[in-house]
């Protein structure tokens, strides 16, 4: 483990290095989402009523106990919530009411600008009153004015819906989610310390007196992914703590779940170094590589802001990139689903990560020969 131990001494000998590791990263992410504007008591509702009828208004009523609720034309949509005029908007669809009272199951559409469960209250507010609404159908057997007098009678009830579970968490699920997306941009930045210390020993011939010597290229590739994997894992652990204990804010039901997901995502930081480094000739040439590259893709991926936002060919062009997997996977897990429910999105990293790292060897196998 010699190219191992120093690579790491490397590393550890740039205090400024260590700085942005271990203190820059977790301090800057903790001070912006600790004390963002991330509590709400209420949840601006916006209601997008093609029906319009009896029923559709009795659940604008039903809404309206707990939330604002404003009208709004479906092409006003992407503006309200871009402009933060509502933070959840529901659809509802054409003939929704005669399909309910027939029987069938008609979906609403809804768009949420927050990507965790801080529109919870809402699901569960229009769940209730659409449960009881089947239920009455189902009794009617298609009779309207049955259903209708049923659904009267329904509303008069005491039906409260408890919400506090849900307030309690709101600040710091959301601040957590977004600070996820910061670290992972920061780690995606911070692999450029893989590029650039590859680059380096190539330069200055490291690399080829150490191809002289007695040890194998995937020797000497693996001790340097095992030390930068080791580095960012650090990062992490330290970034989990500062923002847990420092600043307060919530990682989920399962720390360890949300950690193995981090660290899928700091394997593939590691070959996006090493893929890069086998580009660029230059540590120049690498930093204005990883700019043009690492920039686009956060804002694409989710990492700025929710894709929900962004236009149907962006957000299509964002599932090409590795970040709006780890979002996805993320947002499970700090929902309290099982890590087997992100499988499919941790292979889809871990694919991306074989593709990265077989980009970053062809060409040192090339010159080892």
């Amino acid at each position: 483990m010699t190219v191992f131990s120093y690579t790491l001494k490397r590393l550890l000998r740039n205090k400024l290095n260590l700085f942005m590791i271990l203190v820059l990263t977790p301090f800057f992410i903790g001070i912006i989402f600790s004390f963002g504007s991330f509590e709400k008591n209420s949840i601006t509702v916006g209601l997008v009523d093609q029906d319009n009828t009896p029923l559709t208004e009795m659940l604008a009523q039903s809404l309206e106990e707990t939330s604002p609720v404003f009208r709004l034309e479906e092409g006003e949509i992407r503006r309200a919530l871009a402009r933060s005029q509502a933070d959840y908007i529901l659809v509802i669809a054409p003939g929704f009411s005669q399909q309910l009272i027939a029987g069938e199951e008609p979906k609403l559409r809804s768009y949420s600008i927050q990507e965790t469960n801080f529109a919870s209250r809402v699901q569960i507010k229009v769940e209730g009153f659409l449960g009881a609404a089947r239920s009455l159908a189902a009794a009617a057997e298609g009779d309207q004015t049955a259903f209708y007098q049923g659904l009267e009678e329904y509303q008069r009830g005491n039906f409260v819906l408890k919400s506090a579970a849900f307030q309690q968490q709101e600040k710091s699920i959301d601040a957590s989610l977004a600070g996820m997306g910061m670290l992972a941009m920061l780690m995606m930045l911070l692999s450029s310390f893989t590029t650039i210390n590859l680059i380096k020993d190539r330069v200055n011939r490291t690399f080829y007196r150490v191809m002289a010597a007695p040890v194998p290229l995937k020797n000497y590739m693996l001790q340097n992914i095992l030390c930068f994997f080791l580095v960012l894992l650090i990062q992490i652990a330290v970034m989990f703590l500062g923002v847990h204990y420092v600043f307060g804010l919530y990682l989920g039901p399962s720390v360890l779940n949300l950690y193995l997901v981090m660290a899928v995502f700091a394997l593939l930081c590691v070959a996006m170094g090493v893929a890069l480094s086998a580009l660029a000739r230059t540590v120049q040439q690498a930093g204005t590589i990883a700019s043009l590259v690492i920039t686009p893709m956060s804002m694409l991926s989710g990492l700025y802001w929710p894709r929900s936002l962004m236009p149907e060919i962006l957000q299509i062009i964002g599932k090409y990139l590795p970040p709006t997997w780890l979002i996805a996977a993320v947002e499970k897990v700090m929902l309290g689903k099982p890590l087997a429910s992100a499988s499919m999105e941790l292979a889809i990293l871990l694919g991306f990560t074989a593709v990265f790292f077989l980009l970053g060897t062809w060409r040192r196998a090339d010159i080892a020969k």
